[in-house]
């Protein structure tokens, strides 16, 4: 019996042993790392509780020691470990989203930024928590292949953005055309390479979608792919499109109080450093030449050249050199002043073979006192007509500012009535609009509405009185081969006088004075001569002439420059005259239409072959490699 019982005894402590090293080994076998353990292999906190109250009991004598510190975390790492998910979609969407901010949108670059922190906080941590799970993927199969393919697209992209990076400063550009329609002329080159500034560009355009005249969007199209070509040639021209109506205190910089509604389709060219800038004025309505349009204004805003204004010296005209009181020092200040050279051009009485010179942008008689010789007159009607000497086209066409008095020689009366221009011979006296105890100085205040706005209303604000002194009526002749518009008109209460001594009008009887109201400025564009035989085809712009007549000279004198308006008035007109004229000539682009002529056959083959051949190769592709690996 004793025997027996022992024998159980030590088959239960066998047992018992036993059971504690399957304990030991059990537990040997879980995996260290806490992250790997399994969720139902972590002892409950109440079970952990009974067990460490057990310890504590069974072994009061033991020390007891402290939990680590990063168990007190294992509560918010099962959190992650759950939502793990949810987490990294999260991470994902906040850093796509704040990429995408930080791009392109200037102004909320800031949140870009930490919306792109918080998303990668996001899938920091989560990687963090379960970064064995992560270096598993990566080091499996699947992850080798899949960070081959990450370094791949890296290695990709990175020779991407290497070669533009190179490419971008290093590039050329070809035209393939034949007839080199998006090349720039020689003369450009030259003056885009040698720019001693930096030079913008402004086109006041409105949207491309807000445009609905097709001629308008055509041409527009034409402005910007011009001035793309000038920004491609060189760093130093730059351009920008505003919107007049979006931005009207770029508008209020180059054309004052000017109301938005006017400042459409202008191109405005300006020197960064001088603050020169200059109003591009096209050669003609369609834009045909704005390569050389743009070329002259970049001259003139960088002050590289200037234009040339002549005054005609012979026949006793004002002296733009003179410092008296009725010379014209101050005129020729106030052109220098707009960035103009002006010279002296004198023709002596006996001289023949005389001729405006081709570089001429203006001509102006300022108050001739002698009379015109044949020769001049001549080279005069040739300069007007756009034809040089030995009857060749000249480059520009006539522009010419003259300024008569009552007693102009006859000549010059014949000589602009040729070009349907009557010059009277009496005073305007005006009795509703003069100068009060100055009864023969007319004070113009009527301009016309209709007018160039760069005449009679430049900065947007209305000129001041104009005081004329002895001013005469200027008539225009209407004929197929003239267009003619006054610049400013008297009140219906004026008379014409024929006698400079009088001051008060007749106005009845049969010496009564001819009532008002009169033009004493006026603007006409001719294309011949008075009788010339009608053109059948568009003339040449050349051929156009552009006369301003202002019926009196005194206004502009060295005593009565800075009186009123009338300065501003006659620089307006220079400037509006000579604002077309071009420094460079640069032929324009012809654009050849090129067809693809077919007869019946070639055209059917041409369509069947689209249809059957291509889709018949690849048809036929598809199945050599059907059969090869099949």
């Amino acid at each position: 019996m004793t025997s027996s019982s022992n024998q159980d005894a030590g088959q239960d402590a066998g047992k018992q042993d036993a059971g504690e090293e399957a304990s030991q080994s059990a537990g040997n076998q879980r995996p260290r790392d806490w992250r790997r353990r399994r969720r139902s292999d972590r002892p409950a906190p109440s079970a952990e509780g009974q067990t460490a109250s057990t310890q504590v009991r069974s072994g009061d004598g033991d020390e007891v020691l402290s939990q680590p510190l990063i168990n007190f975390f294992d509560p918010a790492f099962d959190q992650v470990v759950i939502y793990s998910g949810p987490l990294i979609f999260a991470g994902i969407i906040a850093l796509v989203t704040g990429i995408v901010v930080a791009a392109f949108i200037s102004s909320m670059r800031l949140y870009g930024f930490i919306d792109m922190g918080i998303g990668l906080a996001l899938l920091g941590g989560v990687g963090a928590v379960l970064f064995s799970n992560v270096l598993t993927a990566f080091v499996s199969r699947t992850g080798r292949y899949g960070a081959n393919t990450l370094l791949l697209i890296g290695a990709f992209t990175g020779i991407v953005v290497v070669a533009n990076v190179v490419s971008f400063e290093n590039h050329s550009r070809m035209d393939v055309t034949a007839t080199n329609q998006f090349s720039l002329g020689n003369r450009t080159k030259d003056v885009l390479s040698n720019l001693s500034e930096d030079v913008r560009a402004t086109a006041f355009y409105k949207d491309a979608e807000d445009t609905d005249s097709p001629d308008l969007a055509q041409r527009r199209n034409r402005v910007l792919n011009t001035l793309e070509e000038f920004d491609s040639r060189t760093s130093k021209f730059t351009y920008r499109v505003v919107d007049p109506d979006l931005k009207p205190e770029i508008v209020s910089k180059y054309f004052g109080a000017r109301p938005t509604g006017f400042v459409t389709e202008i191109v405005v060219v300006e020197g960064m450093d001088s603050e020169r800038f200059d109003v591009l004025r096209p050669t003609d309505a369609s834009y045909t030449q704005l390569e050389q349009d743009l070329v002259t204004s970049t001259l003139v805003a960088t002050g590289s050249e200037k234009k040339l204004i002549y005054f005609l010296a012979g026949h006793g005209e004002r002296d733009v050199n003179s410092g008296t009181s009725d010379g014209y020092a101050a005129v020729r200040s106030g052109l220098e002043s707009d960035n103009y050279r002006v010279q002296t051009l004198n023709w002596g009485s006996t001289d023949i073979d005389l001729e405006v010179p081709l570089d001429a942008a203006l001509l102006v008689i300022a108050d001739p006192t002698s009379s015109l010789p044949e020769a001049h007159e001549l080279a005069l009607d040739r300069y007007l007509e756009g034809v040089q000497s030995d009857g060749t086209l000249r480059r520009e066409h006539g522009r010419m500012i003259f300024l008569a008095e009552p007693d102009s020689p006859i000549s010059f009366r014949d000589f602009f009535a040729d070009w349907g221009l009557l010059i009277s011979t009496g005073y305007i006296r005006d009795v509703g609009s003069s100068v009060p105890g100055l009864p023969q100085t007319l004070s113009l205040q009527n301009f016309n509405p209709e007018a160039p706005l760069d005449i009679t209303l430049p900065k947007g604000e209305r000129l001041q009185s104009v005081f004329m002194p002895g001013a005469t009526a200027i008539g225009l002749l209407q004929d197929p081969l003239r267009n003619g518009m006054p610049l400013a008109a008297t009140t219906a209460n004026s008379y014409l006088i024929n006698d400079p001594d009088r001051t008060e009008p007749i106005t009845s009887g049969a010496d009564a004075d001819q009532p008002g109201p009169f033009v004493p400025v006026v603007r006409v564009q001719s294309i011949g001569q008075v009788g010339s035989e009608t053109p059948t085809s568009q003339p040449e712009p050349s051929e156009i002439s552009d006369i301003i007549v202002f019926g009196d000279s005194d206004f502009l004198s060295n005593n009565s420059y800075n009186q009123g308006g009338g300065s501003d008035l006659f620089l307006n007109s220079a400037n509006f005259l000579v604002g077309d004229f071009s420094l460079v000539s640069i032929r324009p682009k012809v654009f050849a239409f090129r067809e693809f002529n077919l007869d019946a056959n070639e055209y059917d083959f041409v369509r069947f072959s689209s249809w059957l051949f291509l889709p018949g190769i690849m048809g036929l592709m598809a199945a050599f490699v059907w059969w090869v690996r099949r």
